[in-house]
């Protein structure tokens, strides 16, 4: 028979240091540097510089999303790369028409 929740085992409770730690390093406190989405996660390649990213979040429609992540399914694309791609663009362009 499976055990209920309240038969599940509680977690001992966390000291004011182990919270104190997780705050200054835990969960919205990113770190990572950019690398590039052809080699591991935790791969730089040879030569290429990291440098610190910024998260975007950006609402879409979810026949618009569900499109998009379908297309790039299809074409063996990930979303990421795509998103970046249409940025790095689009960027260029708006810069040039500065000028």
């Amino acid at each position: 028979m499976s055990k209920t929740f309240a038969q599940a085992p509680k977690p001992k409770p966390l000291s004011a240091d182990v919270i104190s730690a997780f705050q200054r390093g835990g969960a919205g406190q990113d770190t990572q540097t950019h690398i590039s989405p052809k080699v591991g996660k935790n791969e730089a390649a040879k030569g290429e510089e990291t440098e610190p990213t910024r998260r975007l979040s950006i609402d879409l429609p979810e026949s618009l999303h569900r499109r998009f992540k379908t297309a790039c399914s299809r074409t063996d694309k990930k979303m990421l790369s795509e998103v970046r791609d249409l940025i790095e663009r689009r960027t260029t362009q708006l810069e040039k028409a500065e000028s």
